[in-house]
């Protein structure tokens, strides 16, 4: 007879952008099924104001400490879209993944995504990474961004990556996204100054990482059709209104992570871009070096070479969109999708990089 690897779950809900909404996961039971198969049943209810949520699970085999993403080829069942209400059931295949495994430590954590309404890109209103984790997109001009930072541990391959979480901790990452190296989101692919850049690197299938002019598109779109956005304020624009002590109030004003920390400099998201401060690390300094939620929200491109690559900011301490030069040991991914204003149904999937 096969060992049980389920021994308990624990649950985790999160809003992975859409955080005006609240909501909660009660009632939870998981248990492997007896009949050989190794299959884990998960059943839940979830309760919020959103109508549309995605679900997943993480995975840990020491107690919680470090916990791992669950494909989402594993799983099965109402894993979304996803409407609140009880008797909620998901099915997990842990031996894809995890086979002839067994730990008297393990545990699960079951995750909640909301899909946001906010501009959502035409017909691709979300993306999908090998791990499984969801990711809301917005529509800005002829491009469609991600709004959340990538938190995969996995390229579109399915290979394992490298990736850090800030504070060496898997928390970090489930709010502000991963930090990964040069070498990592290149992924064997050389820079390119294109636009698009036509570098998938770590990006999800059809989704590409940003070259340098796919960023201006981005800047000159908003200061040259809005006459109330300049050089000098285009990343406020561009930011979380999620801060301490913002003049905005509501949801806005806020001490909970993911948010930024206090500053005369506010973010108020205007076209639901979101960006969000996730830490970076240089190398020679530990790791806590750029703390989120203080630090700069660090955007890295792909024009040069590693050493000479413009470095994309949009900082808490800054109201402008930062250009420079710069180099990141580690550093922050996003996706976006990029397509032509006459092709709004044939658009062409890219992705981005944050830092």
């Amino acid at each position: 007879m096969k060992k049980s690897i389920l021994l308990f779950a624990i649950l985790c809900f999160g809003l992975a952008a859409a955080f005006s909404q609240t909501g909660s996961i009660t009632n939870v039971q998981a248990a492997q099924r007896s009949d050989g198969s190794g299959l884990v049943d998960v059943y839940f209810t979830l309760d919020g104001t959103g109508n549309s949520y995605f679900m997943n699970l993480r995975v840990s085999f020491d107690t919680g400490t470090n916990y791992y993403p669950v494909s989402r080829s594993t799983i099965s069942g109402n894993i979304g879209p996803l409407a609140p209400g009880s008797g909620k059931h998901i099915v997990w295949d842990p031996s894809q993944e995890h086979p002839n495994r067994y730990s008297p430590q393990t545990k699960l954590r079951i995750i909640a995504s909301v899909l946001e309404s906010m501009n959502p890109c035409p017909g691709a209103p979300t993306v999908t990474d090998y791990d499984g984790n969801y990711y809301n997109t917005v529509q800005i001009g002829d491009q469609c961004w991600m709004k959340e930072n990538l938190n995969t541990t996995r390229d579109a391959s399915g290979n394992n990556i490298s990736r850090l979480c800030y504070d060496n901790s898997f928390e970090n990452c489930e709010l502000y996204g991963g930090l990964y190296n040069w070498s990592t989101v290149m992924n064997g692919s050389a820079s390119s100054s294109g636009n698009p850049s036509g570098v998938q690197g770590i990006c999800p299938n059809g989704w590409h990482v940003p070259s340098d002019p796919e960023w201006t598109e981005l800047t000159d779109f908003l200061i040259n059709t809005y006459v109330d956005i300049t050089a000098s304020n285009v990343g406020n624009k561009l930011k979380s209104c999620r801060q301490v002590n913002s003049p905005l109030g509501g949801d806005c004003n806020t001490t909970t992570h993911p948010r930024w920390g206090a500053d005369s400099n506010y973010g108020t998201n205007d076209f639901g871009f979101s960006a969000l401060p996730g830490g970076s690390y240089y190398g020679l300094l530990p790791l806590t070096h750029r703390m989120p939620g203080s630090g700069p929200y660090n955007i890295i491109t792909v024009e040069c070479l590693p050493k000479n690559t413009f470095r994309r900011m949009v900082s808490q301490s800054a109201a402008s969109g930062i250009r420079s030069f710069g180099y990141f040991r580690w550093f922050k991914v996003q996706l976006t999708i990029n397509y032509s204003q006459n092709q709004h149904q044939n658009f062409e999937v890219s992705s981005l990089v944050k830092t």
